[in-house]
């Protein structure tokens, strides 16, 4: 589906990726929020909680609890929006900003009674209307090593986005629907604000589509994958693409989302067993045959 040389850089960005995994900067295919996790709690001393605690992130010598949000900018607008905001259960929210090529820009550190419940939108206006502080490029401190690893990342990322591969910092998502868009000839829904429709065909009919990366590591031991939020959705299909490695195509099937079991938090498997379905790419994957 791809030319050889947009091949061989996926490669090395998997190549990469997995470095930064070996080193512990990151643990999944978030890369925005992984980096800007290392980030701050190298600068904060901060002991990482499980994946699976979602509000807090990481804890500092003292007990304090943060939450930790990273955002990449291209510009001095600190705009970031954040939802599910639980201040009761954090003492300090942090934000990391870096540019494109994750360069750690700036960070921000808010304490918890400056916050409002709920959603919350971080704007230079709202950021001048209360207290925190600031740590600017210059007093961030990361290992020149593992600095350069990420930038090293970064740049490869940024060549990823400039030869029109992936358009966000969602790069397994992204390449999902390149692929799917490419073999069943889809158009890409533009509309960032229609959610649950990622493309259109000829006739109109809607699709959504969902990616996992799926493939034997000590990043995935496991055959649980689920497939979340497909509750309400106004997609007539659901298309499922699978990622190897090296962030190509291993599967893809297609199937009728009214058939889908489970919507709300699907198993990756419902490709072995909702009716309707099909085989768009044979899949490399054993338990997804």
């Amino acid at each position: 589906m791809l030319d050889k040389e947009k091949q061989q850089l996926l490669k090395e960005f998997a190549d990469q990726s997995d470095k930064l995994f070996n080193l512990k900067i990151i643990r999944t295919d978030s890369f925005t929020g992984e980096i800007g996790e290392f980030v701050a709690s190298n600068q904060f001393g901060l002991k990482k909680t499980d994946r699976v605690t979602r509000a807090v992130d990481g804890i500092d010598s003292k007990g304090n609890k943060y939450q930790i949000k990273a955002k990449v900018i291209e510009n001095e607008k600190l705009n970031n929006g954040i939802g599910k905001l639980d201040i009761d259960e954090i003492d300090f929210l942090v934000i990391v900003y870096f540019d494109l090529i994750y360069r750690p820009k700036k960070i921000i550190s808010i304490k918890s009674n400056q916050l409002p419940k709920g959603k919350v939108g971080i704007s230079n206006k709202f950021l001048n209307s209360i207290k925190y502080d600031t740590i600017e490029e210059n007093e961030i401190k990361i290992p020149i090593s593992q600095r350069n690893e990420i930038l090293k990342f970064g740049r490869l990322y940024e060549s990823l986005r400039k030869f029109g591969i992936i358009r966000s910092r969602r790069i397994v998502g992204d390449l999902g629907e390149f692929y799917a868009c490419q073999q069943l000839n889809l158009i890409l829904n533009e509309n960032k604000n229609e959610k649950g429709v990622d493309a259109y065909d000829k006739n109109g009919i809607k699709y959504e589509i969902k990616t996992r990366r799926v493939y034997e590591s000590g990043r995935r031991t496991g055959k649980s994958r689920r497939l979340n939020n497909l509750v309400g959705k106004d997609s007539k299909f659901l298309i499922i693409v699978t990622l190897d490695r090296s962030f190509n195509c291993s599967g893809m099937w297609l199937m009728p989302m009214k058939n889908v079991v489970n919507p709300k938090s699907a198993h990756l498997q419902i490709v072995n067993t909702t009716p309707g379905v099909k085989k768009i790419i044979k899949s490399k994957i054993a338990w997804l045959d």
